[in-house]
């Protein structure tokens, strides 16, 4: 074999050696990258994110720990994590007159009981089920009770009540007495088992109904739209109507009954419905776009725009968007100027002001840098993770619902006509 048979072959086995190894490391940096969900109470955080390090990954999304705090760490899969993080508070366990003030990050109301040191007898009387589950600033509260004989207005019953005097027992029972009652023993009369108490009394009970009062619609042209578009400009809202009813009981047993109020309590709001009137001369070809193509930077997250400007960015989100746009001066929720840019997202997961770049997952519309100004139903409800603002209806139709992903970038704006 010649020697220029001999240097091409080398050639050939070098290249090929060369795509085995970026192959491998490609491969690589793929399997080492793991998706993490952070539960914290009722807000939830996921990230992509090459470290399996608890603390790294807690100092990323912004979540601190309190001394008591508890952490728990479960891995699904290999690339799947779950954090949950489980907030520390106190209990309090009142016994008679002593009250100790626990702390926990779970449990039942029966440990709460058990890390007070108390025993319980089978008189003893528990504010909540032994198997609740505690919760933040919960009272716990343990009484001895005793069983009375009550003749309630002329309804006999037997109840349960706590230690203390006749008083204490009708307020415990919420038995609520009338100047006109009268009651057969000292109210300061110490309760016990199987006292009789009789109470005769007047009662007066009010009866409270409303009723709808319907709104009214009315219709306005505008020339702010075109013929065949219509708007609600103000939305129309029931009023309400209150009747009480004045009912006089003795002994449980119904005298008389009388109207004794009757008027509008809420007055409705009348419906006002835009029809347009311009005539449409020209229709939007096509949604607004920049042009050109983005990369990314995967392990130091930066992002290269279609201007070729370079930007770091913090998280990447994917999920469902939508199209809105709005009536110019408009405000957002934010209290900013609705325009392009300025997109509608659940402040839960993308805070208010927070800056984005958004490009559709097919590939067709690169919708740019944009601020987290506003909110609506969809994106509380989960149906959407960005509604896009575009100046006109037609745009918004063009654009529809596509895929998108969301990357978020350092800083946040705190321009309010941004």
């Amino acid at each position: 074999m010649d020697n220029k048979k001999i240097s091409g072959l080398k050639k050939a086995v070098s290249v090929a050696l060369m795509g085995a190894v970026c192959l491998t490391a490609a491969t690589a940096v793929a399997m080492t990258s793991k998706t993490v969900k952070i539960t914290d109470g009722e807000k939830t955080v996921t990230i992509n994110t090459m470290s399996s390090d608890t603390e790294s990954i807690l100092e990323r999304t912004g979540v601190t720990l309190g001394e008591n705090d508890k952490l728990v760490r479960t891995e699904s899969s290999e690339n799947s994590v779950n954090i949950s993080v489980m907030r520390a508070f106190s209990v309090d366990v009142v016994d008679g007159k002593t009250k100790k003030t626990l702390t926990f990050n779970e449990g039942t109301v029966a440990d709460a009981i058990k890390a007070a040191g108390l025993t319980l007898s089978k008189n003893d009387s528990v504010s909540f089920s032994q198997n609740t589950q505690l919760e933040p600033d919960m009272e716990i509260t343990i009484a001895r009770f005793y069983t009375v004989n009550i003749n309630l207005r002329g309804e006999k019953l037997s109840k349960e009540v706590p230690a203390g005097t006749v008083a204490d027992a009708l307020a415990y029972l919420d038995i609520k007495l009338d100047k006109s009652d009268a009651v057969n023993v000292d109210m300061k009369t110490e309760v016990s088992e199987n006292m009789n108490i009789k109470i005769d009394s007047i009662i007066y009970k009010e009866v409270e109904k409303t009723e709808k009062v319907a709104y009214n619609t009315i219709y306005k042209d505008t020339d702010d739209m075109y013929v065949g578009e219509s708007a609600v400009e103000t939305e129309g809202i029931d009023g309400e109507r209150t009747i009480v009813i004045k009912e006089k009981y003795i002994n449980g047993k119904l005298e008389s009954s009388k109207e004794s109020k009757n008027e509008i309590t809420k007055q409705p709001i009348d419906e006002v419905i835009l029809n347009g009137t311009k005539e449409m001369k020209e229709y939007v070809s096509q949604v607004y776009t920049n042009s050109g193509s983005i990369s990314t930077d995967e392990s130091d997250n930066i992002l290269t725009d279609v201007n070729g400007n370079q930007v770091h960015y913090t998280r990447v989100l994917t999920g469902s968007a939508t199209a809105y746009y709005a009536y110019e001066g408009s405000l957002t929720a934010t209290g900013r100027l609705a325009r392009y840019g300025v997109v509608a997202v659940d402040p839960d997961i993308i805070p208010y002001g927070s800056i984005m770049y958004i490009v559709s997952n097919d590939g067709e519309v690169v919708y740019g840098y944009a601020v987290a100004g506003d909110t609506g139903g969809a994106l509380w409800a989960g149906t959407a993770i960005v509604d896009l603002y575009y100046n006109t209806y037609d745009e918004c139709c063009q654009f529809g619902r596509r895929d998108v992903t969301i990357y978020v970038l350092d800083g946040v704006s705190e321009d309010i006509t941004y």
